[in-house]
């Protein structure tokens, strides 16, 4: 009798004791990074930097007598960082260019080993290679989102991602990092994109 109901208890009790960990290991809302958003947001952008007016009717913002930029080179170094300041954002609950630590993005770009000139440096603050959004569902949309600008009057977004100014007219390497968050996080999808050059 003995044998014949502990097998079965035992059995439920280890079932019951599996699935608890892997709902704990493995939870089913959780922040996680989506590296293949990222580099479907690139390529979304290096299509509009190609010819910016043909874009003029989908994103609904005028493109017009923009020129076509420079191409961009996707670089796996950048991408890690703009992943990991997306992350961090979701998961300490804030939204802006320094993080909790008082840390800005050129900081993290020279130490993961993509060497920034020493100008870019000097302040722990400095954020000069980085533009960011959230509540976008996929990085195509957020890269349209960015472009169109609806939040910053000065188009600084657009002017970033575009190269239409002369400082990010000679930026040439780019990583973009798309994270989801939760229900708890502030927004639902991050997008962080980083654009820049190897000290000269």
């Amino acid at each position: 009798m003995f044998h014949k109901f502990f097998k079965p208890a035992l059995f439920v009790f280890c079932t019951g004791v599996l699935i608890s960990l892997t709902a704990y290991v493995l939870p089913g809302d959780a922040i996680k990074g989506d590296w293949q958003q990222g580099l479907r947001a690139f390529e979304f952008l290096k299509k509009v930097r190609k010819d910016p007016n043909s874009f003029t009717e989908r994103l609904r913002v005028s493109l017009k007598g923009i020129p076509a930029a420079p191409d961009l080179r996707w670089s796996d170094t950048l991408a890690a960082v703009a992943e990991q300041k997306a992350l961090d954002m979701a998961q300490k609950d804030y939204f802006g260019s320094v993080d909790k630590d008082g840390y800005g993005i050129n900081y993290y770009i020279n130490k993961a080993g993509y060497r920034l000139d020493d100008e870019y440096l000097k302040h722990k603050r400095a954020d000069d290679f980085e533009v960011f959004i959230g509540g976008y569902q996929s990085g195509e949309e957020a890269i349209g989102a960015m472009i169109t600008d609806k939040d910053e009057s000065d188009g600084a977004s657009r002017k970033f991602l575009l190269g239409m100014t002369d400082f990010s007219k000679g930026l040439h390497d780019i990583g973009i990092g798309f994270v989801k968050g939760t229900k708890d996080t502030k927004y639902r999808f991050y997008t962080v994109v980083i654009i820049t050059k190897h000290r000269s």
